[in-house]
């Protein structure tokens, strides 16, 4: 009962902060909102503490009638007590005798409860371990440039503590992190960054340091820990993410960054780091499942970036504990008997006695409709509501209303009208303005539906599973063209969900006729999820793909092999080709164009040379640029080597505006040896100008840091041809 009680006023605290957020959403910055739910998360971490700790005040509650348990009659005198009727003690006796030595449900939810909250703290733990590991092997940025930006950002943000710049030598996303000290770790890829995304990166992370949103990521994780069965606490957790990350944008813009500019740096490093997982205690620049909505909020003029000053904040914390108290301080422990018809059914439930059942629903559906027109001539959209969070629409021939002229639309005024399916009837009425309508409905059932299923052998529907089959417009024609396919009958849900997805008369019929006929619905509902169309179908048979397999089909779909892409590559001479072979080659990115192109510099390939080319990076693109150097004619293998090694065209440009003209062989040794432009530079600086290649790798394997470069290019080489290798494999394995 403890336990339930704090679930319960946890509950109504999130409650409360929902509904402060909702109400002011639109008036209110995210930093108000961000205020609103980490008073919440702080209430509930302390809530227990309270609720131990205050002095309790009674609150009945409604419970349910149990025999071994005492009901408290609320009245004038709370101590009377009615004991169980012997009747009632009988049966919890043979209950007993029945359930012998099960281990009971209330001893084993602690521990399950207990398994979850350690589960959780030890992920904390090794999170906070990560953070650590990152720290550890990232290296403090001594730049002056870098050092003298971060002060300028620091004192921007009123940040007055020392904050650490690091640099990761991996591919991470910005972040920042730390309770005490705070540290921000950038990419190594940073140094190649503009200063304006420099100081718009540092700008946000340093708004992350001074909100202190590194602590209340830490409160959010423990909480969830702590109530990890509450979904309503993830998604606080989650909500208080969103506004955390929206508060920093509207800082960095109140900093003085352009939006425009800032939502272009959002999107380019969520696409291009957006796939780095960042410990959980860590706080990133941004994510590819938020940079729209961040970029939307940046752009928005009007949006209130206002930050609450410090006398909102004690404000809002005194308002929180004057809730909080109270709430905490709820120890209700008196057990309510139910009252009225309730009370009688509980009791006559204990005693062995049956209560009468009411029934909960009516022999009709009611709701809300709205037609609007669309750009096909004679068809509408209708959209039924049958309540607030429930909705369903769908395209309806005018024609098929009874009592709507189509001049109604148009004309506008009041309408009746009605909508007759096989299963029942949609009876509307409503207004017309300017080419949409909108009012209320009420279905009635079809008095005859039920009997003729039942003669296709399908079980009787409820009045509400036949407002579904009503609703997605399922006939007794569909029903019957199934049986004639000889499909295995399918239930009710089935049909509806057959419906629902696309899966009509017209497409049953159309696919029966080119073959595809199965033993369950749901293969033909997978079919049409994936957009085999018959039409598709037949388009793939001209281009020679006879005789696939509904699995055949779907992944054709899946991987977009268009009859235009087998009918351009047929063009191209690649008639003869399997569907595993279509599949590689688009999976592969080999386009037609990438074919003419490549033709178009003299290389005429097959489709596993293209495989090959693709997968090693050799554009058309590559081979003009190394062409246009010197290198023409190269063969496929001397291309994927070149690549491999990373000698790019740019590469071989510096090396050849300081007189180096190599062969490709010399080209991949130097690559390999670590022999950069720069390196020359920095030895003709120091007066060794006209060195050889051997002199120049001579010397560079006698300078410190040859080692590490001679194994990354070594790693680098072996990662490519263990590629090659699973693709290869791959490709097999399919065929």
């Amino acid at each position: 009962m403890n336990l339930l009680l704090i679930v319960l006023k946890a509950s109504c605290l999130m409650g409360a902060a929902a509904m402060v957020s909702a109400l002011r959403y639109r008036r209110s910055s995210a930093s108000f909102r961000h205020l609103v739910w980490t008073l919440a998360v702080a209430g509930l971490l302390v809530l227990p503490v309270l609720s131990a700790g205050l002095p309790a005040w009674q609150v009945a509650l409604p419970a349910a009638f149990t025999p071994d348990t005492p009901v408290v009659v609320p009245g004038p005198d709370t101590s009377a007590i009615v004991s169980p009727t012997p009747a009632a003690a009988g049966a919890a006796e043979a209950m007993n005798a029945t359930v012998g030595a099960r281990p009971s449900r209330a001893a084993v939810l602690p521990v399950v409860y207990l398994a979850g909250v350690i589960l959780l703290l030890l992920r904390l733990v090794r999170e906070r371990w990560l953070v650590r590991r990152l720290a550890r092997r990232a290296v403090d940025v001594e730049d002056g440039e870098w050092t003298r930006l971060l002060s300028e950002c620091a004192g921007q943000m009123g940040v007055r503590s020392r904050v650490r710049l690091l640099r990761s030598l991996e591919r991470s996303m910005p972040m920042a992190f730390g309770i005490g000290t705070s540290s921000i770790l950038i990419p190594a890829v940073a140094d190649t960054w503009t200063e304006d995304r420099r100081r718009a990166v540092l700008l946000h992370e340093l708004a992350h340091i001074v909100r202190r949103d590194c602590l209340t990521q830490l409160m959010a994780s423990v909480a969830c820990a702590v109530y990890w069965f509450h979904p309503g606490v993830w998604w606080t957790a989650r909500r208080l993410r969103v506004e955390r990350e929206l508060a920093c944008d509207d800082r960095v813009i109140n900093a003085g960054a352009r939006a425009r500019d800032y939502a272009e740096h959002l999107l380019e490093l969520a696409y291009a780091l957006g796939d780095y997982r960042a410990p959980a205690l860590v706080v990133s620049m941004a994510r590819r499942g938020q940079v729209e909505g961040r970029m939307l909020a940046a752009l928005d003029p009007a949006r209130n970036r206002a930050v609450p000053p410090r006398r909102g904040h004690m404000t809002a914390a005194v308002i929180v504990a004057a809730l909080l108290v109270p709430l905490a301080g709820v120890q209700g422990v008196v057990v309510s008997a139910t009252s009225g018809n309730a009370r009688v059914a509980a009791l006559a439930a204990a005693a062995g006695q049956d209560a009468e059942v009411v029934p909960a629903t009516g022999s009709t559906v009611a709701g809300t409709w709205e037609i609007r027109a669309t750009p096909v001539s004679g068809v509408v959209n209708l959209r039924l509501s049958e309540n607030a969070n429930s909705s369903h629409g769908s395209t309806v021939a005018l024609d098929r209303f009874q009592g709507l002229a189509p001049a109604r639309l148009s004309s506008g005024g009041s309408a009746m009208f009605s909508l007759r399916r096989a299963a029942g009837t949609f009876a509307f009425e409503g207004m017309f303005r300017s080419g949409a309508g909108a009012g209320t409905y009420t279905f009635a059932p079809s008095a005859s539906f039920p009997a003729e299923l039942a003669a296709r052998g399908f079980a009787r529907p409820t009045v509400a599973e036949q407002y579904l089959l009503a609703r997605e417009d399922v006939a007794f024609a569909f029903i019957d063209e199934l049986a004639a396919q000889r499909y295995a009958r399918p239930d009710l849900r089935q049909l509806v969900n057959a419906a629902q997805h696309g899966v009509d008369l017209g497409y049953l019929r159309e696919m029966g006729s080119l073959g595809y006929r199965f033993a369950q619905l749901d293969v033909l509902i997978t079919l049409r999820d994936h957009g085999a169309s018959p039409q598709y179908v037949r388009d793939l048979g001209a281009q020679g793909l006879t005789r696939l397999t509904a699995d055949d089909l779907v992944r054709a779909r899946d991987h977009g092999v268009s009859p235009q892409y087998v009918g351009d590559l047929k063009a191209l001479g690649y008639g003869a080709t399997s569907l595993d072979d279509l599949i590689s080659a688009r999976d592969r990115g080999i386009s037609p164009e990438y074919v003419r192109d490549l033709r178009q510099l003299g290389y005429t390939f097959t489709l596993v040379e293209l495989a090959a080319a693709r997968d090693h990076g050799v554009s058309p693109e590559y081979v003009r640029d190394l062409a246009a150097l010197g290198y023409a004619r190269m063969s496929l293998d001397e291309l994927i080597a070149a690549r491999d090694h990373g000698v790019s065209a740019e590469y071989v440009r510096e090396l050849q505006g300081l007189g180096y003209r190599l062969t490709l062989d010399e080209l991949r040794t130097a690559r390999d040896s670590g022999i950069s432009a720069a390196y020359i530079r920095q030895l003709k600086a120091q007066g060794r100008e006209g060195l050889s290649l051997g002199e120049l790798v001579a010397l560079r394997q006698r300078g410190p840091g040859y080692q590490q470069t001679r194994l990354m290019y070594y790693v680098h080489y072996h990662v490519q041809a263990f590629h090659r290798f699973v693709r290869e494999f791959a490709d097999q394995w399919m065929k």
